[in-house]
């Protein structure tokens, strides 16, 4: 037997998987995050000035609704 074996490496492959993706899921449910995926969300309409204004204004439509 050698010291590190096949289930050893798998083992040790699924921790780092995990950990990466936990990680991840840290970074991105991030409350800090938010205004950058908010801008990146606009990025679609960044070229269609009619089209930014409409999903602006939905969004402050549902921001107010949120603060009520």
């Amino acid at each position: 037997m050698t010291l590190m074996d096949i289930g050893m490496i798998r083992g040790l492959g699924t921790v780092v998987v995990m950990v990466a993706f936990v990680g991840l899921a840290l970074w991105v449910f991030n409350p800090r995050r938010k205004q950058d995926f908010d801008e990146a969300t606009q990025l679609p309409f960044a070229d269609d000035p009619e089209a930014t204004r409409h999903v602006e204004q939905a969004q402050a439509k549902a921001s107010g609704s949120k603060q009520q």
